[in-house]
């Protein structure tokens, strides 16, 4: 039993680690003079934008250009942005992450009962 607690403590320690790394990062909204600056967005990148409306857009960037971020469904401007949050190409889902962890935690706890199990005599 002493196993299973130790693994579970390990198994929320990674989330805890690995989550870190594929959540929203804020990017900086610059203005300028001659109007907002291009944030640091690629094609590919999952972005949350808040406009000045307060209504937030969730979508995967298909094109970047000098004045606005675009969508499968949405074209948003960059002067019309309040909030800009940016998971980077590549980086893992957090729902991804969570079902690979959750699989090794349940495959390290299948191991642990069937290896600790009845705790026989040794005969």
């Amino acid at each position: 039993m002493k196993t299973c607690k130790q693994m579970a403590s390990v198994a929320v320690a990674a989330i805890f680690l690995v989550t870190g790394c594929a959540q929203l990062q804020n990017v900086p909204l610059t203005r300028s003079e001659q109007g907002m600056a291009r944030p640091a967005v690629q094609t590919g990148d999952n972005v949350v934008v808040t406009t000045r409306d307060g209504a937030k857009h969730r979508f995967q960037v298909t094109s970047a250009d000098a004045e606005a971020l675009q969508g499968e469904h949405d074209r948003i401007n960059y002067t019309d942005m309040t909030r800009l949050d940016v998971q980077k190409k590549g980086e893992m889902h957090f729902s991804k992450t969570a079902l690979i962890v959750g699989a090794v935690v349940l495959g390290a706890v299948a191991i642990g009962a069937s290896s600790g199990g009845s705790g026989g005599g040794g005969y």
